[in-house]
């Protein structure tokens, strides 16, 4: 079984990839503001990635509105629909808050939010992948109507992720 990325590997690929998109250079007192806040953000993004393990092995419920009940694969996506719906903009307050309470611009720091927002939505959407399919006895490997859940799920987080964004 291949080694599953952790959420540092996510926050490491996605800083990487932010290397070139012309942030600036930082005084010394801007350092430690970013350093500090980064500290913060990531405390809060272990506290969430905990809870989010503690729960990945149960299955969200479905609800019990008289509808015909969903794949299990599709009703994992939903909760995790569900989670990234609660999670991203508490990830974007830690960074409001912490940009509020040091009197710092957040323009100047969006860079450390969006780095830990996308890992957080990459973690997800790797968790949908390795413990999805655990839900459902009969499949051993995504077909197409999981394919398409997981795209779809992709697609909702990515979308949420840039409005918690924009709103900053």
């Amino acid at each position: 079984m291949p080694e599953q990325a952790t959420i540092i590997d996510f926050i490491s690929a996605s800083l990487q990839g932010m290397e070139t998109s012309g942030r600036s250079i930082l005084s010394p007192a801007e350092q430690k503001a970013s350093d500090a806040l980064a500290e913060r953000l990531d405390r809060e993004l272990d506290m969430m990635v905990r809870e989010l393990e503690r729960v990945a092995s149960c299955q969200q419920d479905t609800g019990d509105d008289g509808s015909e009940p969903i794949p299990p694969f599709e009703a994992f996506c939903n909760g995790l629909r569900s989670i990234g719906d609660n999670l991203l903009p508490h990830l974007a307050q830690t960074f409001r808050d912490g940009c509020s309470e040091n009197a710092l611009p957040h323009s100047l720091f969006l860079w450390l939010i969006r780095a830990r927002a996308d890992a957080f939505v990459a973690y997800l959407l790797q968790i949908a992948q390795v413990h999805g399919l655990a839900f459902d006895d009969k499949l051993t490997k995504m077909g197409k109507n999981e394919q398409i859940a997981l795209a779809n799920l992709g697609a909702y987080l990515r979308a949420l992720m840039q409005k918690e964004l924009d709103s900053l």
